[in-house]
């Protein structure tokens, strides 16, 4: 498959119990699966029929095995996974309890399972010959990557490729300082034409409330924001001065750990259908439904990446089901 898009990010183990609702000190048995926020994105944008190549790095181990065997299993360019001799790959152990609630158990080790140290310039090769770079929040932590993907983002767009970034926030992943993160996250926005962020990440960067602060982030230079509420509210697309409100969609919830991140995925699937660079309020406004219904079956299925939907489940779930006000 030709690749349409270029994405970085972490690849991990993620280990979860087999039962829903379960936590993990009563959970007896479990399921493992390869994610990561950007892992989960490319997982379901294959599944959506696009061409991804997915820049990361994974430990010299079986768990590293598994994970890039699973990619390209999905069809998923993975030329640029670096196997790092000497590292382990990352695991995460998670829980939901079906009702917005999450745990969270991240084992990364530096010097010892931080496989992403390991990247280097030519893995971001031939990013002026796809369509869309893609990069989120865990790409631009580390002091040594961040460079390089910054630095890949401002060779897309000179190249006139548009570039995406999905904020992800997790301040805590960070060790700095809020007014730090905050500074490089504003950086980051800078170097986008389309940013995807919640409403809590606007009042984070802007410290203004979510509305309020749309203006503000789009004053650094992105076209377009996209502004989640997390299921309790509409989703806003503002493109240059027009804006749309999404009504979300209700499903009941069985897994939701990367809801946000199957969302980005379906967005960025209906926009590669168009041109990113250049889809005016209303062709956003259709990404953000076609979005916001592939997060809505991804919720209601399981952790397994092969419930994540097709392009042909979406649009049929889609002609059936009403989003709600």
């Amino acid at each position: 498959m030709p690749v349409e898009l270029i994405t970085v990010g972490s690849l991990i183990i993620e280990i979860t119990p087999t039962q829903p609702g379960e936590t993990l000190d009563t959970a007896r048995q479990y399921t493992l699966v390869p994610g990561g926020a950007a892992a989960n994105t490319v997982f379901a944008m294959a599944r959506l029929g696009v061409g991804v190549r997915f820049i990361t790095a994974v430990g010299d181990d079986e768990f590293g095995t598994l994970a890039t065997r699973e990619l390209v299993h999905f069809g998923v360019d993975a030329s640029r996974v670096r196997r790092v001799p000497g590292q382990l790959t990352p695991v995460s152990f998670c829980s939901v309890d079906g009702r917005g609630g999450k745990q969270f158990r991240f084992y990364r080790v530096p010097g010892y399972a931080s496989p992403m140290d390991g990247l280097r310039e030519a893995d971001f090769a031939g990013v002026e010959r796809c369509r869309l770079f893609d990069f989120s929040e865990g790409s631009i932590r580390d002091d040594a990557l961040r460079p390089l993907v910054l630095d890949t983002a401002a060779r897309a767009r000179a190249a006139g490729v548009p570039v995406l970034y999905a904020m992800n926030l997790r301040t805590g992943a960070w060790g700095r300082p809020d007014d730090a993160i905050r500074a490089i996250e504003q950086d980051a926005i800078a170097r986008a034409d389309i940013v995807v962020l919640n409403a809590e990440e606007v009042r984070f960067l802007t410290q203004c409330p979510g509305d309020d602060g749309l203006a503000a982030i789009q004053a650094r230079g992105p076209r377009v924001v996209v502004m989640t509420r997390g299921g309790d509210g509409p989703v806003v697309v503002q493109v240059g001065n027009a804006r749309a409100d999404i009504p979300p969609y209700r499903v009941p919830v069985i897994y939701d750990v990367g809801a946000g991140d199957t969302f980005h995925a379906g967005l960025v699937a209906a926009a590669l259908r168009d041109d990113p660079g250049r889809m005016t309020r209303d062709a956003w406004a259709a990404a953000v439904r076609f979005g916001a219904a592939t997060a809505a079956i991804r919720v209601s299925t399981s952790a397994d990446p092969r419930d994540l939907p097709t392009r042909a489940d979406v649009e049929a779930w889609m002609a059936r089901a009403a989003p709600s006000d």
